[in-house]
């Protein structure tokens, strides 16, 4: 599995570790669950192949929905937010969260998604249209040196 793809999945371990007191019962269901990921996660090539096919898999919702159940019946080990603008104090810690795993992520993403946005750029150069973008700018640069 790419190391990349690994840092994704124990990034999503750690949102529950890190936020709830996981009973025996729940530790199960999560364990479980990751199984499925870390197997989903062997069919993926890079990071950016396994969020997107991750965003749109059923694995996605189970994660989620346990995520929801957990936060629901475990006692939370995070601080509570000061303002919950007219929410419960669960429903506010279970946005901060989502806040954080999404942040997370992303942090845990960008080596792979800069290095598949290069290696597009990459493949984009080399086609037909990517030359013809090539004349382009190196016409410009032309017309700003000469100023015509």
């Amino acid at each position: 599995m790419d190391s990349v793809v690994k840092q994704c999945i124990e990034g999503r371990k750690m949102a529950f570790s890190n936020s709830y007191e996981i009973t025996m019962e729940y530790q199960k269901k999560v364990d479980e669950l990751f199984k499925k990921i870390d197997e989903f996660g062997k069919t993926c090539k890079d990071a950016m192949d396994f969020e997107t096919k991750f965003a749109a898999s059923p694995l996605n919702q189970e994660y989620t929905n346990l995520f929801t159940e957990i936060a629901t019946n475990c006692k939370c080990i995070i601080p509570a937010p000061t303002e919950t603008k007219g929410r419960s104090n669960k429903e506010a810690i279970l946005d901060e969260v989502a806040s954080d795993v999404k942040y997370a992520v992303k942090d845990l993403t960008m080596p792979a998604r800069r290095k598949a946005r290069e290696e597009f750029d990459r493949k984009m150069r080399d086609t037909p249209l990517g030359k013809i973008e090539q004349a382009s700018n190196t016409v410009s640069v032309f017309k700003r040196i000469f100023k015509k």
